[in-house]
């Protein structure tokens, strides 16, 4: 099975927001495809409560950095009591919002190393002694784009306040 070591745990944003849902998907997945992430949707659940909705989304972001170390970014959305609202040029979105993102990285994907209790030892070794600087650098690298698609989603909702 592979290692799995959580990178970021948390990073929230909250806030009762209008925006457009179609061009928030549009922004996240280029960014995602700008920095090399394979990008698609896990779980996707609506609820109806009479005139308001209930929204829960699951995105996953992977991107394999070597043929060891593989990247995941998850970002999760729910969007509470909200409705559309149609504009003259487009449909808006208003509610409260909760997006949460992790991001974990993730060691012998392939699980090349499981063929038996000789090889998890080797692996165990391998990563304790041989891996650890390759390691640290991979951490650094996803804490950064972490932070990066954050800022970047809290940029995007900030402009939206202003349409």
């Amino acid at each position: 099975m592979p290692e799995k070591d959580k990178v970021v745990k948390e990073l929230i944003i909250n806030q009762k927001a209008q925006f457009n849902m179609l061009e928030f998907y549009k922004f996240l997945s280029s960014w995602f495809e700008v920095n090399r992430y394979i990008f698609y949707e896990t779980n996707y659940d609506e609820k109806r409560d009479s005139d308001k909705k209930s929204l829960r989304i699951r995105w996953n972001g992977s991107k394999d950095v070597d043929d060891y170390y593989r990247f995941s970014i998850i970002v999760k959305i729910e969007l509470k009591d909200y409705e559309i609202i149609e504009g003259e040029k487009e449909k808006l979105v208003d509610g409260t919002l909760k997006i949460e993102l992790t991001s974990t990285l993730i060691s012998d994907y392939e699980e090349k190393w499981e063929n038996g209790p000789v090889m998890k030892f080797l692996r165990e070794v391998a990563d304790k002694f041989f891996f650890t600087n390759k390691r640290e650098k991979y951490i650094k690298e996803l804490r950064d784009d972490t932070y990066d698609v954050f800022d970047k989603v809290k940029s995007f909702m900030n402009l939206q306040k202003f349409r």
